[in-house]
């Protein structure tokens, strides 16, 4: 009797699993679950608004003997905040703006690895000519590692 009880249970379970569950929890909807992404964006968006600011403030009050400077500055610093624009821009939710920044981004990244890569290469036949020494082709290679390891 208490075999023929557990088989029952048993069988009555797994029925309302497989047939009943799915129907109840065909009309439930689920709340999206929080991504890191986001957070991440969010933090971006915030790091990049800050150097806005910043920015904006070296460029109205310079540093004591570069006033002199006040046009190159004023330049540069509108060149680092269009860029930080172009980061909150992209970090936004979704757009067609955003979309086609993000594909830029990506776009940019692969040119610039190809870009390494022909330098790397120059640099190596510059050096098997001899036309420059070991310490300048290790210095430069090195230099390309860095920013290659940076666009990855």
């Amino acid at each position: 009797m208490i075999i023929f009880l557990a088989a029952g249970v048993i069988l009555v379970s797994l029925l309302a699993a497989s047939i009943a569950l799915p129907r109840l929890l065909r009309s439930m909807e689920l709340t999206p679950e929080p991504t890191h992404e986001a957070e991440l964006d969010r933090a971006r968006v915030a790091a990049a608004e800050a150097a806005i600011r910043e920015m904006e403030a070296l460029r109205q009050h310079p540093a004591s003997g570069q006033e002199d400077e006040a046009d190159v500055r004023a330049e540069t610093s509108t060149r680092i905040i269009e860029l930080y624009r172009r980061r909150i821009e992209g970090r936004l939710p979704q757009s067609e703006k955003a979309f086609r920044i993000r594909r830029a981004e990506q776009i940019e990244r692969q040119m610039r690895l190809a870009a390494l890569r022909a330098e790397r290469a120059a640099v190596f036949a510059q050096a098997r000519a001899h036309l420059i020494s070991d310490a300048t082709s290790r210095r430069l290679v090195r230099e390309i590692d860095l920013l290659e390891e940076r666009f990855k």
